[in-house]
């Protein structure tokens, strides 16, 4: 006997670069943020009370603020490795007294400022001295905290006109730091806070334009004049700061334009939606002019140029779209498409190519509007019926000739592909035209036809070399398929086509699987072949729906039928070398089981074994065709092809006979005759060393076997047993096979089909004890008996190193799982449930030290660890529901996050840490999302206090130990 595997074990898992950056740096700042949301929540709720007088309470906000400020300074001088997250602290503190100084002037209780100049003032001093000492101290993350803390702080208040000015007060120190100190990322952020906020104060208004409110329309240019504002700040910005590169000016632009014109557009759609067009032609205007002043002073040919060039030319194009509407613009539009891209392509303009491309676009987009909204006027003759066809005709010729244009005039596009994009683009939108506009016209009778029709005359025409357009081809079969779906939907409804018709559709789709089938089509990959199968498919499925339509035979003419065409159109696809029209209609021997299953009335049981015999002379026929054919000769996936459709007629012959025995032989016999066909099977398989054979004699043993523990339904638990008696002899007799068929130090290649079986075999007993145990054991332990049972088959495979006993070892371990989740839904759970929730922790610790098959895997180990923590999490969650919600289960979230990490401490597992990071991530995020405004003052501020608390230890323990945590850990 071999000697077992030895299986290497791996040390410990390093510490990563995500997590020592999440603790180092976020976790400080998220305690920051979370300890002035609590002091913010205290401000406003807590101090707002009337035993204290309005001075003292702000004095009071002013010492706490300035402690923390204090507090991050002095953190930053101890050591070099403190000095980030002290200037975290020192932000925070920033953000507070700014804060302080606004609520000094706006909050109740607070307001010791009545005038808006002296609080604006304050506010703007307060502001330059934090840009003084982030400049002073060279510290981008001071002013990105200080900033974006001061923005978060504004949030939390009411929108007023002076929350307006105070964002343009801190969007111009963002513009300070970008262009004296070319801090990107200060810009970038205050650009982000800044249009944020206003989408947040104006969410009301965004809300009455949904029809929830009603704002006066009179706070619209006060509100929306600071938009403006904003807008002309950032793009000073972006043509003062002469250091930034294209890529980052163009990013810093595009943003800046597209928030405003975002909710610019939006309070204009509210408030003026008639004079909506204006706003677009004007703001087209402005761009275009920002587009000469970017080309005199960046120069010409850049890309934030050609932006705000773009940006011109769609709001003016806009405008002028919203006074049009009917066909006629959309064939006006389609036309202009073409003289767009006549002269993109003689000017080798990219963004006239791109406005050529919207425009043919919204061409498309108007005929679906037009033809929504009825037909009344083309151009200016007044028509009744056909105009959409005649509209879609006409886009149809213009959109072509943008393909044609573009595949044979605009040059070389560099490309590996046969097809042009851009033809296939202008292909796609005319045949989409076409279709929206000439669908509806057609009659029922002649639809399908048509349509298949223009789909064989796009093959024609795509295929013809004078004509240079291989795309159209390709393309065109988009009728073919509707004309496809159409097809099928009639002969499956009551309108189907005459037979004329339907015989015509027939030949074409016929002649469409020829043609895809000899035919080189310019497709990547197998895009042919997809074609090929696509057609016959929809041959092989209308042809019989077709002649149950037509035909008339009787019903039990049916019985015969499918496997007879079978026969015929497998002769008739061999011959004409079509792979597909070989093997599709297999399926046809579908149709005679589900025919033959239904039944009939009265029925010989010779009826149903004619669909047996047919399918097992078509099986007999294909083997014979594929010993003709050189398999040595065809190309390796052909061979795996027809071998595996082999296969399929073996399986679909053996559910034939599990059919036949179910519906013809006497209950008394059907275990034996399931028997005797395996022995067949098994004479036949050891005589020629066939595997498959042998494989299906076992599944027939198996089922002869079900069959027999079947007829037990309230059997004693001794005779559950009887099955696994029955599994045993099957295995003894695979051994006897194994021996015949299996050379000595022959490689193996591949999976064994032997194996496999045996696998089965093994997966029904695990079955049958999962029956067991649902019979016989209580339902209190049927969990924790899982769970016992895989701990013990994890043991035995670690220590015989046997993969069939691992795997089967979580299997179970799965099965207890979600027995654990239908004692937690039914709220059975009892104190076995905590052992099933540890279960895989003890998986995952056994397999670290003792070794085994999973000692090498990190996913394994990642996996049992995120799933015991991930159960313990559901338990909890569901224990401290039933005492309260909001506080308690936010902070048992967050102790269940510090005890994952003790337990990563301490075992030196990484993904332990990472988990208890998750968990106290979810808490916070629950915190924030759901339970903020739900929970009481008091509540609130301990809950906020008390994750920045914990967010500030974790993130101090990272920082001091940061570096332990990289060598040991």
């Amino acid at each position: 006997e071999a000697a077992p595997e030895v299986v290497p074990k791996v040390a410990a898992e390093t510490g990563g670069g995500l997590e020592m950056k999440l603790g180092t740096y976020w976790l400080g700042r998220g305690g920051v943020l979370m300890l002035l949301t609590g002091f913010v929540f205290l401000a406003k709720y807590f101090l707002t009370s009337n035993e204290v007088s309005a001075g003292l309470k702000v004095a009071s906000l002013y010492v706490l603020s300035a402690s923390l400020l204090g507090v991050g300074f002095w953190i930053g001088k101890t050591r070099e490795t403190m000095r980030n997250y002290g200037e975290v602290l020192a932000a925070g503190g920033f953000a507070a007294v700014y804060f302080t100084t606004f609520a000094a002037h706006k909050v109740p209780g607070l307001d010791i400022i009545s005038s808006p100049l002296v609080a604006g003032i304050l506010m703007l001093s307060w502001a330059a001295v934090m840009v003084y000492t982030a400049d002073r101290k060279q510290s981008q993350t001071l002013a990105v905290m200080g900033v974006l803390l001061a923005y978060y702080t504004l949030l939390i208040d009411q929108a007023v006109l002076f929350s307006l000015f105070s964002a343009l007060i801190l969007s111009g120190a963002a513009l300070i730091f970008l262009l004296r100190n070319r801090w990107t990322i200060v810009g970038s952020c205050s650009l982000g806070g800044t249009y944020l906020a206003f989408a947040y104060w104006r969410f009301p208004e965004l809300l009455s334009w949904l029809g929830s409110a009603s704002p006066a329309s009179e706070s619209f240019w006060p509100a929306y004049g600071f938009l403006i504002c904003y807008w002309a700040t950032f793009s000073a910005a972006v043509f003062l700061s002469d250091y930034l590169a294209e890529k980052e000016r163009s990013a810093l632009a595009g943003l800046n334009n597209a928030a405003f014109l975002v909710f610019f557009g939006l309070g204009m759609g509210r408030h003026y939606p008639d004079q909506f067009w204006l706003f677009s032609l004007i703001a087209g205007f402005v761009f275009l002019l920002l587009s000469g002043l970017s080309d005199r002073r960046l120069g010409r040919g850049t890309l934030i140029g050609a932006l705000y060039l773009t940006k011109g030319l769609v709001l003016i194009t806009l405008a002028f779209f919203m006074k049009l509407s009917g066909f006629s613009l959309a064939v006006l539009i389609a036309a202009q498409s073409c003289v767009l891209l006549v002269v993109a392509v003689s000017r080798r303009n990219k963004v006239l190519e791109v406005a050529a491309h919207l425009s043919a676009c919204l061409a498309v987009f108007y005929t679906v509007v037009s033809e929504a909204g009825g037909a009344e006027k083309f151009w200016f003759v007044e028509f009744s019926e056909g105009i959409p066809a005649v509209a879609s005709f006409a886009q149809l010729f213009f959109l072509v000739f943008c393909a044609w244009w573009s595949r044979n005039r605009r040059g070389p596009t560099g490309s590996e592909s046969p097809l042009d994009t851009r033809a296939l683009f202008y292909l796609g939108l005319g045949v989409l035209a076409l279709l929206v506009g000439a669908y509806s016209d057609l009659t029922d009778n002649w639809r399908a036809l048509v349509l298949v029709g223009l789909g064989a005359c796009a093959a024609l025409l795509g295929g013809w070399r004078r004509f240079k357009l291989e795309e159209l081809g390709v393309v065109g079969q988009v009728f073919s398929a509707v004309a496809a779906i159409t097809f099928l939907m009639q002969l499956t409804g009551s309108g189907a086509p005459p037979v004329i018709q339907s015989i015509l559709v027939l030949v074409l789709y016929l002649g469409l699987v020829h043609w895809a089938a000899h035919t080189r089509l310019p497709l990547p990959g197998r895009g042919g072949i997809l074609i090929q199968w696509l057609f016959a498919v929809v041959f092989v499925a209308a042809l019989p729906l077709a002649i149950e339509e037509h035909a008339g035979l009787p019903r039990a003419a049916w019985v015969l039928l499918p496997g007879l065409l079978a026969l015929a159109l497998t002769v008739y696809g061999y011959r004409m070398r079509i792979t597909a029209l070989a093997v599709l209609p297999q399926t046809y021997h579908l149709v005679a089981a589900y025919l033959s299953e239904s039944g009939f009335p009265g029925e010989h049981w010779l009826i149903g074994f004619c669909p047996l015999v047919l399918l097992l002379l078509n099986i007999i026929l294909v083997s014979c065709l594929c010993r003709r054919v050189d398999m040595g000769s065809q190309p390796k996936q052909i061979a795996q092809l027809l071998e595996a459709g082999v296969l399929l007629l073996r399986i679909l012959a053996l559910v034939f006979f599990g059919s036949f025995v179910h519906r013809y032989v006497p209950v008394a016999w059907q275990a034996s005759a399931c028997s005797l066909a395996a022995l067949l099977m098994q004479v036949i398989a050891i005589r020629h060393l066939h595997r498959q054979h042998f494989v299906f004699g076992l599944i027939l043993l198996g089922a002869s076997a079900l069959l027999v523990l079947s007829r037990e339904t309230d059997a004693p638990w001794i005779v559950a047993l009887l099955p696994l008696v029955l599994f045993l002899g099957n295995i003894a007799l695979a051994d006897n096979f194994c021996r015949r068929v299996d050379t000595p130090g022959r490689p193996k290649e591949g999976p064994d089909p032997l194996e496999a079986a045996m696998l089965l075999l093994r997966i029904l007993a695990l079955v049958l004890f999962g029956s067991f145990v649902h019979r016989y054991v209580p339902v209190a332990w049927q969990a924790s008996a899982c769970s016992l049972a895989a701990l013990a088959l994890h043991v035995v495979a670690i220590r015989h190193l046997h993969r069939h006993r691992f795997v089967f070892g979580l299997i179970l371990l799965g099965a207890s799982v979600a027995l654990l989740f239908r004692d937690v839904w039914g709220f059975n759970a009892a104190w076995q449930a905590y052992l099933v929730a540890l279960m895989p922790m003890i998986f995952q610790q056994i397999s670290r030290q003792r070794g085994g098959f999973a000692v090498a895997s990190a996913v394994y180990h990642r996996i049992m660890a995120t799933a015991a923590v991930g159960l313990l999490w559901l338990l909890l969650s569901i224990e401290v529901r039933s005492v309260g919600q909001g506080f308690y289960v936010i902070a048992s979230w967050a102790i269940l996050g510090v005890l994952a990490f003790v337990v990563g401490w301490f075992l030196r597992e990484r993904i332990y840490r990472i988990l208890s990071l998750l968990v106290v991530g979810v808490a916070l995020g629950r915190l924030l999302i759901i339970d903020v405004w739900g929970l009481d003052p008091i509540a609130r501020i301990l809950t906020f206090i008390l994750i920045g608390f914990i967010l500030l230890a974790l993130g101090f323990i990272y920082t001091r130990y940061q570096d332990k945590l990289r060598r040991i850990f």
